[in-house]
């Protein structure tokens, strides 16, 4: 019984990850948008009214008004922090932008009840990549040292 349901929870977990999609910018591209928002307009399901001029967040809906709290603003995530205002990302620092709208968003749980936007910068990208690289040297130090004992 209990290897049936995780076969269940791992198989949607396994549909829910492959359905959401992560747009990875290409990063010499010149950026065509002048906003956050812009870049968001250009994903599939994503409604923005207003245009957040003025470091005031304009509404955005995923999955429409909520039933629980009458809130329409999805849940920001920005290299893994969660925010309320996205208005201070300039288009040129995003890496990708994912869109979570379906199942795959309660993962935040109740915070992802209206869908979740998840940013990557660039910056954020070039340290996991300077981390790995450090973790790499560390293990490869690692195997001489014990080499030579």
């Amino acid at each position: 019984m209990k290897k049936t349901i995780l076969l269940i929870a791992a198989s949607l977990l396994l549909c829910g990850a492959l359905s959401a999609q992560e747009k990875v910018r290409d990063p010499k591209e010149k950026t065509q948008y002048n906003s956050v928002f812009d870049l968001l307009r250009a994903e599939p399901g994503v409604i923005i009214k207003g245009d957040g001029s003025g470091g005031q967040m304009p509404d955005i809906l995923i999955r429409g008004i909520s039933t629980n709290t009458d809130q329409t603003q999805p849940l920001f995530v920005v290299d893994g922090i969660i925010t309320d205002n996205v208005t201070y990302l300039r288009p040129e620092d995003i890496y990708s932008v994912e869109v979570l709208k379906d199942g795959t968003s309660a993962i935040y749980g109740i915070q992802g009840q209206n869908g979740v936007i998840i940013f990557r910068t660039k910056s954020m990208v070039e340290a996991e990549k300077r981390a790995e690289e450090a973790r790499k040297a560390e293990r490869k130090a690692a195997r001489e040292a014990k080499r030579k004992k």
